[in-house]
């Protein structure tokens, strides 16, 4: 059995990890994490994470773990999430089939389906996609539907990913004395004095938010 959490602006770091300490109490196998995407069609728009606040608070969350968590995903996603790595979206990395067929480009974005997995491959501009493509749909994305893709490429394309990818599942613990001190901060959600900001498009220089 394994465990799939979502968190959001105003996850309290301290309860997520004494989630993590009851699921293995419990005997969960592996737990799998990802920051929540602000999706256009989501009906709560406010409570969605913004790329700095994301790595702030996986950061408190994943810093000075403990050796009994066990996470059934990639150990450099989750350095992703924390700021310790930078990657490039994936977003062909987990394509997604149901009765209606092969979602596009991700299923996140909700832009219709291709009948076969040839079509959805050929047909789909995946330069128009991530963070670094300039698309403002996908501007605060740090979801593992496109970055875990990327971790494990990165883990499989070389030694040096290999090697990265082998430390960071046999050294968890990433002492952090900030991050410490992260745990005892209040809990305060930016939407309660600053709503997430969306990015526009107005020139061609366009920035993630700093939320």
């Amino acid at each position: 059995m394994t465990t799939n959490t979502t968190l959001f602006d105003g996850a309290d770091p301290n309860s997520v990890r004494s989630f993590f300490d009851e699921m293995m109490a419990l005997g969960v196998e592996g737990m799998m994490l990802s920051p929540g995407y602000s999706y256009d069609k989501a009906p709560d728009q406010k409570h969605f994470l913004g790329r700095a606040r994301t790595r702030r608070l996986f950061r408190a969350i994943l810093s000075n773990r403990k050796p009994t968590w066990r996470f059934n995903q990639s150990m450099l996603f989750l350095e992703f999430l924390m700021g310790k790595r930078d990657f490039r979206c994936t977003p062909w990395g987990m394509p997604t089939y149901s009765i209606f067929g092969w979602q596009k480009p991700c299923y996140l974005l909700q832009d219709g389906y291709a009948e076969t997995f040839n079509e959805l491959m050929t047909t789909t501009e995946w330069d128009n996609f991530g963070t670094e493509s300039g698309n403002p749909k996908c501007a605060n994305c740090m979801v593992h539907s496109g970055y875990e893709a990327s971790g494990v490429d990165y883990t499989f394309g070389s030694l040096k990913g290999l090697f990265a990818a082998a430390k960071a599942t046999l050294f968890t613990k990433n002492d952090d004395d900030e991050a410490y001190r992260m745990l005892n901060e209040p809990v305060r959600p930016v939407h309660s004095y600053n709503p997430l900001v969306q990015i526009e498009k107005p020139s061609n220089n366009l920035e993630e938010t700093r939320a």
